[in-house]
């Protein structure tokens, strides 16, 4: 029964796809998205969350009306990316499942924040002045540290199942 739920799903969304929506909104709305998000929901793991059943239903909706949520006005599309969130915000905090990339993103921002404090402490606490080359150096430092980590990070979570 489950597997054929995914079956389904796959081949509505390819249909709707197919029928209603362009290629230039299928790359920026990421429609293929919603496979993956579907495949998750189908998982061993989340058998058991009521709001995973819950947002199955719901991601029925969504592909139901696929078309008059991104062909439509602006006003719908909103709904169409809220509601989205709305499932990747509960993978997120339930299930531990992020984004491609969120790792990278993250840690790249934190430590090229760190490495910012630390350019201004080495440069006013040695230099006594502001030393752009000092405070640059700290910043791309940190920005590549955190990149590296995080992207070490993501490959892990790709690797265990639980990236989107």
């Amino acid at each position: 029964m489950q597997n054929s739920w995914l079956e389904s799903i796959n081949t509505n969304i390819d249909n709707q796809i197919d029928e209603h929506i362009s290629v230039k909104d299928y790359r920026f709305y990421q429609i293929e998205k919603l496979k993956r998000i579907a495949a998750l929901l189908d998982g061993v793991k989340q058998k058991n969350c009521l709001d995973c059943k819950h947002t199955k239903i719901e991601l029925e909706k969504i592909v139901d009306e696929l078309d008059r949520l991104i062909n439509k006005s602006g006003v719908n599309r909103s709904e169409y990316e809220k509601r989205v969130e709305k499932i990747i915000k509960h993978l997120k905090d339930t299930h531990q499942i992020y984004q491609e990339h969120h790792f990278a993103y993250t840690y790249s921002g934190i430590y090229t924040l760190v490495g910012i404090a630390f350019g201004l402490i080495i440069g006013y606490g040695v230099f006594y002045s502001f030393n752009p080359h000092i405070f640059f150096a700290c910043a791309g430092i940190g920005m590549v540290t955190g990149n590296i980590r995080g992207t070490k990070k993501d490959k892990h979570q790709a690797k265990i199942g639980r990236q989107l």
